[in-house]
């Protein structure tokens, strides 16, 4: 491994693997420790811990050295979280007091899905005001 390929690794495919370690062991948490959220706000918190894995996964595979990868990173990192959010919910199945939810799975989802739209309507709007050369 080159030390180019070391600092591209920790710089940009590190931090989505750290963070889906992150959800996993926060996954692994017994419910009897877990406070208690007012009704639906755990609905937020799984959308935004999601928007943040759409984010850090496309990072990652935008700067991979395939060309394929990098053509359709926000596609593959959409896809990720989603099935990154249903092995997640699985996972919980088995964690004492949790269980496989839906509506979790949905959260999950429409962050990902939020990331996209914000993605593309930065880009949308960069394109548009960002003179070129």
């Amino acid at each position: 491994m080159t030390q180019r390929s070391i600092v591209n690794f920790l710089q940009f495919q590190l931090p989505a693997i750290a963070w889906a370690i992150f959800i996993f062991t926060v996954s692994s948490i017994p419910a009897s420790r877990i406070p208690h959220f007012i009704s639906y706000t755990d609905k937020i918190v799984h959308a935004s811990v999601f928007f943040i894995l759409c984010w850090l996964t496309h990072v990652a595979f935008h700067f991979q050295p395939n060309k394929t990868l990098r053509k359709y990173a926000l596609a593959i990192a959409i896809f990720f979280v989603v099935v990154y959010g249903g092995s997640d919910e699985y996972h919980q199945f088995y964690t004492p007091g949790r269980s496989l939810d839906a509506m979790d799975l949905l959260a999950d989802a429409i962050g990902g899905f939020l990331y996209f739209v914000i993605y593309l309507r930065l880009r949308f709007y960069e394109d548009k005001f960002v003179p070129t050369a």
